[in-house]
């Protein structure tokens, strides 16, 4: 498996179907964002509180129930795509984390209460998603030196603070819990691979997605990669990428307050430089004390004013 030209095959779509999209969406949100705070206000404002970081992958129907003990114990970092799933179990994330800049993610907002909770929101997210959006919001740059666009813009709010996109939006999530100083981070949901019929969570949006279907909309996006049991499972290419660039920043990137990453998603590829563990057993182990974590955001974002 070649992947350096999957990732390049990757990169190159990308830019070709959303180029002209970052830049409308950027001009379009100049009020939002000058309204609102960015990332940088909360850098290492959670050190050490114990963080979980939701997926909508298939395995979040298997122990999503288990979330509901960690209920302020830990910062709940929730995908768009797991939010509404996590609602429906009475589980009330604290920010919700997006990297897409198209309309359609909107989908994952409509019909519910956000008003509680903060979104994690590029400066390039469509701007109907933000009028869909009723609680606070904290923007970020997306920082992708290779991309002159996305650099240009960047430059252009150099206040706000970015996160590193790995072609998931758990890795802007990941990114979000090492910056704010969360230890330990747990993944929940993270598949990045199709272990069995549905391809996401049965209770989120996507759920109708199936294996077949997705085999047939992707012929010749499909490659194979091993999980955490040692079998090879079928993923997306641009998944296969996205599961090397946790590899990457699980191994590279370093902060002051060390960090233990630890994958309790019970299936799927996230295997290397993490631990894996049950998610009944790290909450157990890590979330046993209560965290205010609405007062430690209201003090971060009113010290950023």
């Amino acid at each position: 498996m070649n992947q350096d030209r999957h990732i390049q095959e990757v990169k190159s779509a990308t830019l070709l179907r959303f180029n002209d999209l970052w830049k409308q969406n950027f001009q379009s949100n100049q009020n939002a964002i000058h309204r609102n705070p960015g990332v940088a206000s909360l850098k290492n404002k959670f050190q050490n509180f114990p963080a979980i970081v939701v997926g909508a992958g298939p395995s979040l129907d298997k122990n999503i129930q288990l979330l509901g003990q960690a209920k302020d114990k830990a910062v709940i970092i929730a995908s768009d795509a797991a939010l509404k799933p996590l609602l429906e179990h009475d589980i009330t994330p604290s920010f919700v984390a997006c990297l897409d800049p198209q309309e359609d993610i909107g989908k994952f907002f409509k019909g519910v209460p956000t008003q509680a909770m903060t979104l994690v929101a590029p400066s390039i997210i469509h701007p109907k998603v933000l009028n869909l959006w009723e609680g606070g919001v904290v923007f970020y740059s997306k920082f992708a030196p290779d991309i002159p666009g996305l650099s240009q813009i960047q430059k252009q709010a150099p206040h706000l603070g970015h996160l590193t996109p790995g072609g998931t939006v758990l890795s802007i999530a990941y990114d979000l819990a090492f910056q704010m100083g969360t230890n330990p981070i747990l993944f929940v949901g993270q598949d990045l691979s199709y272990p069995r019929e549905k391809t996401y969570s049965r209770m989120g949006e996507n759920a109708d997605e199936n294996l077949e279907t997705t085999f047939q909309r992707q012929q010749g996006n499909m490659v194979l990669e091993t999980d955490i049991h040692g079998r090879r499972l079928p993923t997306l290419k641009a998944m296969s990428v996205s599961k090397q660039w946790f590899d990457w920043a699980f191994a590279t990137w370093k902060r002051d307050c060390p960090v233990e990453i630890i994958n309790c998603s019970e299936a799927g590829i996230l295997r290397d430089h993490c631990g894996v563990m049950l998610l009944g057993e790290a909450i157990y182990k890590y979330c046993g004390k209560k965290v205010n974590v609405a007062w430690t955001l209201k003090k971060a974002l009113n010290r950023k004013k």
